[in-house]
């Protein structure tokens, strides 16, 4: 199986396990918990995570170094590797935070309509003053 295959099969699986997740949240009724937003921030906090771990990699290389006082070169090309997965990974968090954003700002409208059809539907308190 050609990894273009795998990577296919893969997202299928992945797509079929959310489309699952989310019904089952519906006869739970905690859907909000899963809604597109969440999965992003999901992944967003996942990738954050990974950033903690390669900038921790690289304090701790870099600190090894220190202590050896010498700069081979091995180790060079570990710290230009961790710095490379550390520029991805920003970058990743990046798309997320705009993506999440374009997502937020499509939903936006339609919260408003609701919060509007809520003030029709709620009758609005009156309160009256006795002298």
């Amino acid at each position: 199986m050609t990894s273009k295959k795998r990577r296919k099969a893969q997202q299928r699986i992945l797509s079929e396990i959310k489309s699952q997740l989310t019904i089952k949240a519906k006869k739970l009724n905690i859907e909000d918990r899963f809604s597109d937003i969440n999965f992003e921030a999901m992944k967003q906090d996942a990738a954050k995570r990974i950033l903690d771990d390669l900038n921790a990699e690289k304090t701790n290389l870099e600190y090894e170094l220190y202590m050896k006082g010498v700069l081979d070169k091995e180790s060079t090309i570990k710290l230009e590797k961790i710095q490379t997965y550390i520029n991805r990974a920003q970058r990743v968090i990046e798309k997320y935070e705009k993506h999440i954003g374009k997502m937020a700002e499509k939903a936006a409208p339609h919260r408003e309509k609701a919060r509007e059809a809520v003030k029709k539907i709620t009758p609005t308190p009156k309160i009256s003053v006795h002298r």
